[in-house]
This record gives C-alpha cells, structure tokens and sequence, in this order.
C-alpha cells in the first residue's frame, strides 16, 4: 500500500469512527434519560472535532453538578459486539454512576488501571518510534502521523512527549533519551501479560518483536478495551526488585566500584520508572520519583 492510499484508509476510518460515535452518542444519551428522568441538559462533545478520546455524553445532575460520561472506548466496544450493544451501554452507564472503590494497596497511592497503562504504552511505542526513525531511519510500517490521527494517541501523551513529537527537529540527546524508553515500555508489556518475565536487566529489549505490542499498534482500541493486568502484588513485588537493583546501580557509582556484571544502568533505569508508575507514584508520567 503506497503513503496515498494509507492516507485515504485513514482518512476513511476517522470517518467511519465519528458517523459512528454520533449514531452512538443519540444511544447514550437515550439511555441517560431512560436512567436519569431528572437529568438535565444532556448533550454529546468532542465527536466530530477536536481530541474524540475526549468524546462524552454530558449532562446536570439534581443537584447542579455536570456529569461527563466518556464513550470513546465504548465506541469500539460496542462496534465489537453489535448484538449486545445494549446491554454495553447500559452496563457501562451503571459502571459511571457506580464505580468501583479501587484497592490501594500502597498506602496513599493507588495502581494505575489496566486502561491507564494500555495507552501509557501505546504513547510510548509513538515516541519511541519516532526516535529510532530520527536517530537511526528505522521507519515502523504502522506508526506514522496518520495513525497518531486516526486513533487519538496523541490524547495520551504526557507534556514532553507532546513536545518531543511536535519538535521537527529534536536534539542528538533528546532522540537518545526518548530512544531509552524502549526499556520502559517492557514491564508495560510483561504487565499486560505479553511475556512470561522479564529479560535480564542487562539485556536490551527487542521491543517490537512482542506480539502483544504488534497487536496493540494494530488495533489501540481494542487493545485498550481487553487489557487486563497482572495481579498488582505481582507488579508491587518487580517493582521492589528493581528498586534494590536501582539501589546497586547508583552505590556502585557512588563509591566508583564496578557496576554488577548482571545490571545495566540504563535498563534498571527505565524498568524501574515504568514500574513506579505502574504502582501509582508520580503525579503524571513526566514527574516519577525514583529515589533510592
């Protein structure tokens, strides 16, 4: 397929996707107001301009308070399963009004969700392409500007991600530091079930060669929708063990002795980051503490 013809795909699925989240929209809002007879104002934003990740239905309460019901993944979920869409709908109405109480296992901090992590590593994978396509002309057959568009990635950049992929022209530093991130990406991977453990942490990831990943940059949506994590001790446990590898890495700089022939600075770095994000540290991806 030739760049014109990958533009008119796109181009062509971004409209298939708002035709259909406005037909989903009138569904949702329907059901707000089957549920919700006091429900005032009910109304649908963000489906044919701006960032649809963003796309909701909105509406007052009784009591004065604006409540936005997002439906962009619901969109793809309920274009998966059109015999039950429904009962989608409605199941995922009661779950707004209703959530669950997260468990927090950490003291003042709560895990990120399953969600949470799917779009932190699809963010990632666009980044991380671009670096390696800059600094080594390694172009991905997938991530492109147009994917970025057609599926809303741009939605889960954090700030300098954002930054970095806006900037035509990124610094030798900046495409080596993005480029680490690769490391970051595969606890993600592991976490989301798509390797059994992780490799050494002196061994540098073939991040692209995951079949998990490969899912995800063909189908995000999806992919976002059926993620499903680990056991958050699971995670809580690797995130410890990279903690006390982190602790090795900077005693041995410290006091100018050897780095452990089983640790790679750079590595233990970003593993330990991504999973410190995981557990819930870190206001944003931008800002993770990783004091040792």
């Amino acid at each position: 397929m030739n760049l014109l013809q990958r533009w008119m795909a796109s181009q062509n699925e971004r409209h298939a996707i708002k035709q259909g989240m406005r037909a989903l929209s009138k569904e949702c809002m329907a059901a707000v107001q089957h549920s919700l007879p006091h429900a005032q104002r009910i109304h649908a934003r963000a489906l044919w301009y701006g960032d649809q990740t963003k796309a909701a239905v909105v509406w007052t309460d009784e009591h004065g308070q604006q409540r936005r019901w997002g439906i962009y993944l619901l969109f793809f979920r309920c274009r998966d399963a059109k015999g039950e869409r429904a009962a989608i709908i409605a199941q995922s109405l009661a779950q707004f009004l209703a959530p669950a109480a997260p468990e927090d296992n950490h003291g003042d901090i709560a895990c990120r969700s399953a969600a949470e992590v799917a779009q932190r590593l699809l963010a990632l994978a666009a980044v991380v392409s671009r670096a390696q396509r800059l600094a080594q002309g390694v172009q991905h057959p997938v991530i492109d500007q147009a994917w970025l568009q057609s599926h809303g990635i741009a939605g889960f950049f954090s700030a300098s991600e954002a930054a970095f992929w806006q900037d035509p022209q990124p610094g030798r530093q900046a495409l080596v530091n993005v480029s680490w991130r690769a490391e970051a990406m595969l606890p993600m991977v592991w976490a989301l079930g798509g390797m059994p453990a992780l490799p050494p942490s002196d061994e540098r990831a073939s991040i692209w060669a995951w079949p998990l990943l490969q899912q995800a940059v063909q189908s995000p949506a999806q992919f976002i929708v059926q993620a499903c994590l680990r056991d958050e001790e699971a995670i809580a446990d690797e995130e410890e063990r990279l903690v006390d590898e982190h602790w090795q890495v900077t005693d041995a700089r410290l006091h100018r002795r050897p780095m452990p022939a089983h640790l790679d600075g750079g590595i233990v770095l970003e593993r330990r980051y991504a999973l410190s994000w995981m557990i819930g540290y870190g206001q944003d991806w931008d800002c993770v503490p990783i004091d040792t």
